[in-house]
């Protein structure tokens, strides 16, 4: 069984791999290409589902940093 998912895995890899190129040759005519790289369809990167705020927010609790009010004191 292992063979013949390795199998499958292959020829899925190979397909892509022809349809990648196959549109890209299409393309090069038209000055125009693919937004993604092969390598980037294989092995897509993992996205981060939160804010730029969440990640900052998340960054300082781990470093120990906080926000804090400042009071202007006259000296």
């Amino acid at each position: 069984m292992r063979y013949v998912e390795s199998r499958v895995e292959e020829f899925n890899r190979e397909e892509t791999y022809r349809i990648y190129v196959s549109k890209a040759l299409q393309l090069i005519p038209q000055n125009k290409y693919l937004a993604k790289d092969y390598l980037d369809m294989m092995h897509p990167k993992k996205e981060d589902p939160r804010s730029g705020e969440d990640i900052a927010a998340d960054v300082m609790a781990q470093a120990g940093l906080h926000f804090g009010e400042i009071k202007n004191e006259c000296i």
